[in-house]
């Protein structure tokens, strides 16, 4: 039987041992894996640069459209503004005070030898600034407050007291006026400001009289 004599075996054997080398395989897998992030990172570029066209794209939208949003933001707050303004004269004007009733009462509180010869009128308003909605440092809206006024109103009655005690009446007519109903139901107080002495009438001097002020304060009202 013939011998056969590989003498290439220790080359095969040497090259063969390089291929099973772990080291080798760890290179070609890392090589592998490397090619792999490379195709993904290519990928991600390629939507990265797609979704900055389509930011591009909207920003040059919005710019158009920005004029015309402000242009509408604009008139909704005036249109907010002018429905609050409304609003609040609808409700002046509803809730107003009327004058009619109360001199209409003021015809049935008479008394005895008092003859009222002066009535005054006072209706004033106080009006408090409103305050605006502002935005703090970490972002919180408050909402403001809206502007207010404060309404007094007054009724001065100045008046003479010709009963045969002069200023015995002063009191009767008060209370005249507190039990009226629409004053009981209304007014806020009656109140003696003003009082003089007894003096005689320059008209007839064998009448004298007191002449005193009573001030009927209703309550106040904000608007």
């Amino acid at each position: 039987m013939p011998i056969r004599i590989n003498l290439l075996a220790e080359q095969q054997a040497a090259e063969e041992m390089r291929r099973r080398d772990p080291v080798k395989r760890a290179s070609l897998g890392a090589g592998f894996v490397l090619a792999l992030l490379a195709v993904w990172g290519g990928y991600l570029q390629v939507k990265l640069m797609g979704a900055m066209r389509n930011v591009s794209r909207y920003e040059t939208e919005w710019k158009a459209l920005e004029k015309e949003y402000n242009q509408v933001t604009s008139n909704l707050n005036a249109t907010a503004t002018a429905e609050k303004r409304i609003s609040a004269l609808q409700s002046l004007a509803t809730n107003r005070f009327l004058w009619a009733p109360a001199l209409n009462a003021l015809q049935y509180a008479l008394v005895e030898d008092v003859q009222t010869i002066r009535l005054r009128t006072e209706q004033t308003y106080t009006q408090t600034e409103g305050v605006k909605p502002s935005t703090n440092a970490a972002g919180v809206v408050s909402s403001g407050k809206p502007p207010t006024a404060r309404e007094r109103i007054v009724l001065a009655l100045e008046a003479k007291d010709y009963s045969s005690k002069p200023g015995d009446q002063i009191l009767k007519f008060q209370e005249k006026i507190n039990n009226e109903p629409y004053f009981k139901t209304n007014l806020q107080k009656s109140e003696l400001t003003g009082r003089s002495p007894v003096q005689s009438d320059p008209a007839n001097p064998q009448r004298p009289f007191v002449l005193f002020t009573v001030e009927c304060q209703f309550p106040e009202k904000r608007r």
